[in-house]
């Protein structure tokens, strides 16, 4: 046995010199539970339960952990020497406890009552989950992880990146990214961005005639640039234009709309696009409108809804 000072020694015998803790210990190393159901299990006041798990916290047989307002208790994975060579000892004559059978049957019951209580949960929170999720996890997890469905060896254009945003969210799913903007102040502070990866690269050029090769891209996008661009039928027959066979363009944009005010405060050449022209864009690009999706606006944005066209 590992050298221990007589103190703690008598405290952690003391601990041990008691079935119910030894009751205790045995459930606990099966299974992580709360005072209530450890209670339940043993069919023993919880003030006694309370008592009992007291002692073996402060002797190290056990840990707990809180989720919510809930503690939860288990077997202790860093016990010092005394306590773990005891606890080999007492966990070696557990078979010999009473009411073994006993409480490995109610054990399975407070488990099959706890995944009821959890449903329950969730029936009775639904109206709340998701602003209790967004409160636990932020609101843009699911859209970023659904990210890793890309095909990772997908080669990206990102045309009018501006200063990299949406070129930065796609880089870690794909082999490379290449954001080409007209604005050498908008490559600038891209090229800082804090999470830039090394597979994404930043070239000054013009959406209406791009400095790379043809066929060289397996996705070019516009993601809230088009409305921008004055010759827009140009620009998306170059995006065409470096597409590989199969590419597809993605155009990410406002939808039709009436805030004229645009085009004098933010230098908007086009007022939003409609499905209908997103057809003609691409027919006029020798390409098909294979999508065409609303995007639901959030609720404390203020602009014009957004789409998000496939067209290939």
């Amino acid at each position: 046995m590992t050298a221990t000072s007589p103190t703690t020694l008598l405290d952690s015998l003391s601990a041990l010199n008691d079935i119910a803790r030894l009751r205790v210990l045995r459930l606990l190393s099966q299974q992580e539970l709360s005072v209530g159901e450890v209670a339940d299990v043993l069919q023993l006041p919880q003030s006694t339960v309370s008592r009992h798990l007291k002692m073996l916290l402060e002797t190290d047989f056990v840990a707990r952990r809180t989720i919510g307002t809930t503690g939860l208790y288990r077997v202790s994975d860093s016990m010092p020497g005394g306590a773990a060579d005891l606890w080999g000892i007492a966990e070696e004559n557990f078979k010999e406890l009473p009411k073994s059978e006993e409480d490995a049957s109610r054990l399975v019951s407070v488990l099959a009552q706890r995944r009821s209580d959890s449903k329950s949960f969730f029936k009775n929170m639904s109206g709340e989950w998701e602003s209790m999720r967004s409160t636990l996890f932020g609101s843009h997890f699911t859209s970023v992880a659904l990210l890793s469905l890309l095909n990772p060896s997908l080669k990206i254009l990102d045309i009018g990146c501006g200063i990299g945003n949406a070129a930065s969210l796609i880089a870690p799913y794909v082999t490379e990214v290449v954001g080409i903007d007209r604005e050498t102040t908008m490559l600038n502070e891209a090229k800082q961005r804090p999470d830039l990866t090394n597979n994404i690269t930043f070239v000054e050029g013009d959406a209406t005639s791009l400095p790379m090769k043809n066929a060289s891209f397996d996705v070019a996008m516009f993601c809230l640039v088009l409305h921008h661009i004055e010759d827009i039928n140009t620009a998306v027959c170059e995006a065409s234009r470096v597409l590989r066979d199969g590419g597809r363009v993605l155009i990410i944009d406002m939808q039709e709309h009436i805030h004229k005010e645009f085009k004098h405060t933010m230098g908007h050449v086009h007022l939003g696009f409609s499905e209908s022209d997103m057809k003609t864009l691409a027919t006029s690009a020798g390409l098909t409108l294979l999508n065409y999706y609303r995007l639901r606006p959030e609720t404390a944005s203020s602009g014009p809804s957004l789409f998000a066209a496939l067209l290939g």
